[in-house]
């Protein structure tokens, strides 16, 4: 039962967990170069952080849990048996309880220094009226009257070590006596009273030998009142086992030595109402002033977020033949789903390719893809580049040798290289390692690279005059793609996916302020600082303080509660302003349109755009409906293209072309040791 409570709080507790982790990646992949991206890395960790207490606490809750339902565990006491043991209680009114043990044990086994006692402030009682309660105590004035001790506290527990860790005992018996002050609080029952104590503690490891009690009450007690349990909980009645009279207000009990007593014996007396006059209060408010705080502080957000969080009213949908607002597709996924850059630059190279700017060309068994730069760029031409190289030494290999004997001739040692330079660096990149020939100078290198992409902008604007303009991102990703040369080798290129962060943040630094409501964003970040405080709170309350009376430990699970919906609406304090919620209404009118257009429409359009099938393709790849997209087309005449022989109407293809990109884009990126028993338990053991 342990285990399966602690799987049950673990899993809940990772339930919390991992939305905050999500939520911190998404800051953190902002890199900080927009608004939103700071408010929402500042808000993952912060969130995150509140988590720690929230984690710690379910650890100490799953603790508690498994030493409660693990109570029945067996625990051998190690070399000593238990001879012995009288407890006297000395009760006042007020239910101040003077407690003396005498524990005579007997050592049979040589090592041990002494023997420890452990005792609860908190512990379960259950009265005649069935009903279970916990009740915190107090233990005052702890102390040995016969041995050296040191006094420590255990969890709710106060522990009594007594011995000399210099000195060990011999074997036979030894013993000790206890003394302490027990103040019961103030007694909880209405309509009668009733005095319960749990004497000798639950777990000694060794049967409790002569085991008896010397009672002395206020005021005098009935002898057909009083009963003996075995438990906590009145379930085992072994009154017919104890020997007991009653002499006023006094009682003696002796256990029967037929009796294996093991475990705590409890004395359950029967009381008239008024007996007992008013106690000492146990219970503090720091506990209960967190959870009222807690409670206050989820006010305080569900107003925030009704102000500033909630969404704007829904934009109805419309009819979108084509993407809204001229986006391409990157810009589509990137608002509709937040795609991963990788995804994107795939819908890039697609797109690329329908507006007709290069084309992709696979083997025959689809193992290679091969994208082709349809308008090279005489770039070294237009700045009359020019490349001077100096010839160092001879070669031996008969392949350098005639490379070399092609460039110099005429036994020359110097020549200067015009045209085709990037195919001579591709040839002699052996040559250079090897130390043949020395570059001398380029004249590329007297142009700064604004200067150089500037060229490179003009020329693509002149060569591609017609066809329509590249957005930042498919630039990105044509210029990515040849940048050293034009014809491209997916799955050799092994820089292919720097280009993938540079999609994200320039799709954040666009539209992360432009659809999304700024001041939401802040809200969360401010919200999220009240989610941490309640989570501090709450862990303080629950697991250290825990002063608060049982009668409201209600305000415990309402503060729990309270503390996921205070979660809840940091996550939803976000919003897309008016316009993001135009665009997002719009993207979704486009994507229903792509799963359930008729065939009459889409004639319709194809007559006026014999390439509309492709031009819409990358969009309906990132917003997850390229299946129904190509289903569409299956009776519908498809033009002839120049877009390579890449199977565009497979929607396995994409999947096929995403796998080519290099793979290093994933890569950027026992009872023993406590005393025995639960926390409400008492008993002891040697050392």
């Amino acid at each position: 039962m342990g285990i399966l409570v602690s799987i049950v709080v673990l899993f809940i507790t990772m339930l919390l967990i991992l939305p905050i982790f999500f939520i911190w990646r998404i800051g953190k992949a902002s890199s900080f170069k927009s608004n939103t991206g700071k408010y929402v890395a500042i808000t993952g960790m912060m969130v995150g952080i509140a988590c720690i207490p929230l984690f710690i606490t379910g650890v100490s809750y799953i603790s508690s849990v498994s030493e409660k339902h693990d109570s029945g565990s067996s625990y051998t006491a190690d070399g000593y048996t238990i001879d012995s043991y009288n407890v006297k209680l000395d009760v006042k009114k007020d239910l101040e309880v003077d407690v003396t043990e005498t524990i005579g044990i007997n050592f049979y086994e040589e090592g041990h220094h002494g023997i420890y006692r452990l005792i609860p402030s908190w512990l379960e009682y259950t009265a005649k009226d069935g009903k279970t309660i916990s009740r915190k105590s107090s233990v005052e004035d702890l102390e040995s009257t016969t041995d050296k001790y040191t006094i420590e506290s255990e969890g709710s527990k106060e522990k009594i070590k007594i011995g000399d860790p210099d000195v060990t005992l011999s074997t036979g018996l030894k013993t000790y006596t206890i003394k302490y002050k027990y103040y019961m609080d103030s007694d909880p029952y209405k309509g009668f009273d009733e005095f319960i104590f749990h004497t000798f503690g639950d777990y000694w490891g060794t049967t409790i030998n002569d085991a008896t009690i010397e009672l002395t009450m206020p005021e005098d007690i009935e002898y057909d009142k009083v009963k003996f349990f075995a438990d906590k909980y009145r379930k085992k009645d072994i009154s017919s086992s104890v020997y007991y009279y009653v002499d006023g207000n006094k009682l003696y009990a002796t256990v029967s030595s037929l009796y294996d007593l093991k475990k705590s014996l409890t004395i359950d007396i029967d009381l008239p109402e008024g007996y007992f006059t008013q106690a000492t209060n146990n219970y503090g408010y720091i506990s209960m002033t967190f959870c009222i705080l807690i409670i206050l502080f989820t006010i305080i957000l569900f107003i925030k977020w009704l102000i500033h969080g909630k969404d704007y009213d829904k934009v109805s949908e419309t009819v979108e033949f084509y993407p809204p607002d001229g986006l391409d597709a990157s810009q589509i996924g990137y608002i509709y789903k937040k795609d991963t850059g990788k995804k994107l630059a795939i819908a890039m190279i697609v797109e690329l390719a329908s507006k007709g700017y290069i084309k992709i060309d696979e083997s025959e068994d689809k193992s290679e893809r091969t994208i082709t730069n349809l308008y090279p760029l005489n770039f070294d031409g237009y700045i009359n580049r020019k490349v001077v190289v100096t010839k160092l030494k001879d070669a031996k290999n008969k392949a350098d040798v005639d490379l070399l004997n092609e460039l110099f001739k005429d036994n020359s040692t110097q020549i200067e290289i015009t045209t085709n330079i990037e195919d001579f660096y591709k040839k002699t990149k052996t040559l250079v390692a090897y130390g043949f020939i020395k570059i001398e100078s380029d004249t590329i290198d007297n142009y700064s690279e604004e200067e150089i992409n500037n060229i490179k902008n003009q020329l693509l604007e002149k060569n591609t005059d017609g066809k329509p303009k590249l957005t930042a991102n498919e630039k990105l990703v044509y210029d990515q793609l040849f940048s050293r040369s034009d014809v491209n080798v997916i799955s050799d290129d092994t820089e292919f996916y720097a280009v993938f962060n540079k999609i994200t943040e320039e799709l954040q630094e666009e539209l992360d302020d432009k659809i999304n409501d700024v001041k939401s964003y802040k809200q969360m970040a401010k919200s999220s600082i009240l989610f941490l405080v309640s989570s501090v709170y709450f862990s303080c309350a629950f697991s250290l303080f825990k002063d608060i009376n049982p009668q409201y430990k209600i305000l415990y699970l309402i503060s729990f509660i309270s503390l996921i919906i205070e979660l809840i609406l940091v996550l939803l304090m976000i919003r897309k302003n008016n316009f993001g919620e135009q665009i997002i209404a719009k993207i979704r009118g486009f994507k229903n349109y792509l799963e359930t257009a008729e065939k009459n429409q889409i004639e319709d359009q194809v007559n006026k755009n014999p390439n509309y099938f492709y031009d819409i393709l990358p969009y309906a790849y990132v917003l997850g409906v390229s299946k129904a997209w190509i289903d569409k087309f299956q009776n519908i005449p498809m033009p002839a293209t120049d877009m390579g022989s890449f199977d565009y109407c497979n929607v396995d293809s994409f999947d096929s072309l995403s796998s080519s990109v290099y793979s290093g884009s994933s890569s950027s990126g026992g009872c023993s040791s406590c005393g025995g028993g639960c926390s409400s338990c008492g008993g002891g053991g040697s050392w």
